[in-house]
């Protein structure tokens, strides 16, 4: 009877198991299928800009903030008078200088209201982020969140020459090696280009 009842024992627990491992799997299904959903949702966003922007356009700049000058390459779409940007920089004298590679991410909304023959002119909004590593330990790495407003100004036809002057909220915030904890710090920042792009 107890041989019995451990052998019942060990039937309920391999089912058990079986019937967990079942659920993982199917857990596991389910989320690859919602990230793959997402992913297609994505890429259908992105085909769908992309084939109704009016023009797109590539962009080289040079710039300067309160934490070092930048260098970077753009990329745009416009619908309009609407201009979409995004542009990867990295800092000058921190990358090339002290050898401490400080990227610059940034994403920005211009609103070309203004028009006259190759002079374009309009209200900005930029989102900005950028990192920079002090030392070889991790948690120090500096983290900087720009969000500005200003103007951007083009003049030309398929080649342009681009300037654009923003300012508002920095954010800084990093790891204090003393406390182990995150400090933040805010302020006002700054922001000025000079660049020249092209329009295809």
């Amino acid at each position: 009877m107890i041989a019995y009842l451990q052998s019942q024992d060990q039937v309920l627990t391999v089912r058990k198991r079986s019937v967990a491992k079942n659920i993982r799997a199917s857990l596991c299904i389910a989320r690859n299928a919602q990230s793959y959903r997402l992913s297609a949702f994505s890429i259908l966003i992105f085909l769908f800009f992309l084939t109704t922007s009016n023009a797109q356009s590539v962009e080289v700049s040079a710039g300067f903030n309160r934490l070092d000058y930048q260098v970077g390459a753009g990329y745009s779409h416009r619908w309009g008078a609407l201009f979409l940007t995004s542009k990867m920089e990295v800092a000058v004298t921190s990358t090339f200088a002290q050898k401490r590679f400080a990227p610059r991410l940034s994403v920005g909304a211009s609103y070309l209201l203004l028009k006259k023959g190759q002079f374009e002119f309009g209200p900005e909004l930029v989102y900005a982020y950028s990192r920079q590593r002090l030392t070889n330990n991790h948690k120090t790495a500096h983290h900087w969140n720009e969000l500005n407003i200003g103007y951007r100004l083009q003049v030309g036809d398929k080649f342009k020459f681009v300037h654009s002057l923003n300012g508002g909220w920095i954010n800084e915030s990093f790891y204090t090696n003393s406390g182990n904890e995150r400090v933040n710090y805010n302020n006002l920042g700054v922001y000025a280009q000079v660049g020249v792009s092209y329009t295809f």
